[in-house]
């Protein structure tokens, strides 16, 4: 009885664990929410957000561009990202990767084949690289036509006019791009090209910001969350992003704007105005009438005077006279001044906040960019171009791109010339940077210094430690209240240091080897063991 009970006790137990643990899963949730939800889901559109349609945003982008600022600012991240060979100019290297390097079955066959077809592939890359990067930071993607040849391979890259970013589609499936059209101009016509990912390089830059934009009027189901393969997922044409401007759009027109108004304002003061009264009381009217044209063609000669000494003419050399006429103190002329002459000096600093917001968004320093004056800074002083974490972080998002674009491009050309393809993780080539006056470089240079200079420091403090000859847990008691580490490090150095070195080991064990515990004095001979076989200090000889 006692047996039944205990065996219906862990029946019960393990069926009520199995209920504690069973998780449940979207389908149990109400189904009501699936009718309320599609009004619940997403965002309004705010009227500073409007949706726009692809070539409004790419026309706004085009204009932002014409700012030297803004261009400036955008061809120094993709320098910064990309750095340069301070004799050869060369951006990018390709080297064996890392894991054909310590070698393997084909490890030296593929490192011969990465470095032959890196001497071809490089000079391509780096000649159309800083264009590629400096469109796609802009735009969000970028694009080049490849040509090839089916025995040698790539051969060129074409990135002009013809590939600017507004004139070609990309097509996506679940976010892989499977092909483009392109926009061409045939006899006068507008026509469309059809390319493959093996007639066109895409750089991509990562979509971090959603940009509200209007949808293709496409007939297709846009249905793609639901599909556990990407086959399934429906090709949809690719949607605009991943340009460093899109923040930027609303501080751009206030920069514009506000420099706009410093503009027409100084032009205006520049303009001198005098405003004149003139007494006619008691003047016939037919006289009052000749008296004004004649007062008004003289101010008119006047001033065609001053223009003629400012070409250098006649008038510097002689003195024009005007003659005013004046009957009785009548026709007395007086001035009231210019009505519109600025008193107040001009104010920049609403510009200047406009500016700051500018440079903050394309994570730029003013100085870089024009303000020369404000702070120092570029490629020979460092400065924010080197220490600047926003400077550091596009460069990351830059080299991101170009890596995964020029890795497509040395598959094509590896694929064509030797009929072989390989997964991402096992190319045997690699794409490095030379980019010792980038931040990111200066960064990671920086960093090693700091934790050489560190352990340097720790080294010191730890041989210090041991020459005082503590035992193991007053040492590893200074270890963790003074010093700071945890208790697996303070520990394991603890014992580090408490262990004897290696000549007092080696003194000990000759004591304990020699069995006297002193050393024999001059004149006397050392024990022999008798148990010793000396046979065995000799070879069989």
């Amino acid at each position: 009885m006692n047996f039944r009970k205990r065996l219906a006790s862990f029946l019960i137990d393990d069926r009520q664990a199995r209920m504690s643990e069973q998780m449940p899963t979207i389908d149990d949730v109400d189904r009501s929410y699936e009718a309320t939800n599609p009004f619940e889901l997403g965002t309004f559109h705010h009227k500073a957000k409007q949706p726009r349609t692809r070539r409004q945003i790419y026309t706004m982008w085009e204009i932002m561009q014409a700012d030297p600022q803004v261009s400036e600012a955008l061809s120094l991240h993709v320098t910064a990202a990309l750095g340069g060979h301070e004799s050869t100019g060369d951006m990018i290297f390709i080297t064996p990767s890392d894991h054909i390097r310590e070698g393997g079955r084909r490890a030296k066959e593929l490192r011969k084949k990465v470095e032959r077809e890196a001497k071809h592939i490089a000079p391509i890359i780096n000649r159309h690289v800083f264009s590629l990067a400096r469109q796609a930071i802009a735009y969000g993607d970028s694009y080049a036509r490849i040509y090839t040849d089916e025995r040698k391979g790539v051969l060129d890259l074409m990135n002009n006019r013809f590939t600017q970013p507004s004139l070609i589609m990309p097509f996506e499936q679940a976010g892989r791009t499977i092909g483009f059209h392109a926009l061409e101009d045939e006899d006068k016509q507008r026509t469309i090209a059809k390319l493959s990912l093996e007639q066109m390089l895409r750089v991509k830059m990562p979509r971090i910001e959603n940009i509200p934009q209007m949808a293709l009027d496409v007939w297709q189901d846009r249905t793609t969350l639901v599909y556990d393969l990407r086959s399934d997922n429906p090709i949809l044409p690719s949607e605009v992003g991943g340009s460093f401007l899109y923040p930027i759009e609303d501080a751009w027109r206030d920069v514009t704007i506000s420099r706009a108004g410093l503009n027409n304002q100084q032009i205006a003061d520049s303009v001198k105005q005098a405003f004149l009264t003139l007494n006619m009381e008691g003047m016939p009217a037919k006289q009052r009438q000749g008296y004004i044209s004649s007062l008004t063609k003289m101010l008119k000669s006047y001033r065609d005077q001053i223009q003629d000494a400012f070409d250098g003419g006649e008038a510097l050399y002689g003195t024009k006279y005007h003659v005013l006429p004046q009957y009785g103190e009548k026709q007395v002329i007086q001035s009231v001044g210019d009505l519109a002459q600025r008193v107040a000096p001009l104010n920049e600093g609403i510009l200047m906040i406009n500016l700051r917001r500018l440079a903050g968004g394309l994570g730029m320093d003013l100085s870089l960019i024009g303000w020369a004056d404000m702070l120092a800074g570029g490629l020979g002083d460092g400065a924010a171009f080197h220490t600047s974490a926003q400077v550091m972080r596009r460069s990351m998002l830059i080299r991101q791109a170009c890596i995964d674009a020029f890795n497509h491009l040395m598959s094509i050309h590896w694929g064509i010339k030797y009929n072989e393809w390989f997964e991402p993780q096992d190319y045997p080539w690699q794409f490095d940077f030379y980019s010792d006056q980038s931040a990111a470089a200066t960064e990671m240079l920086n960093n090693k210094q700091n934790r050489a200079n560190t352990l340097a420091i720790v080294a010191q403090s730890l041989a210090g430690l041991r020459e005082l000859g503590f035992d193991k847990e007053t040492n590893q008691l200074m270890l963790e209240d003074v010093f700071g580490a945890d208790i697996n490090l303070a520990e394991r150095v603890a014992a580090g240091l408490s262990a004897r070195p290696a000549d007092e080991q080696g003194g000990l064990m000759g004591q304990e080897a020699g069995m006297p515990g002193e050393e024999p004095m001059p004149g006397e001979e050392m024990p022999v063991d008798d148990d010793v076989d000396d046979d065995m200090f000799w070879d069989d000889e």
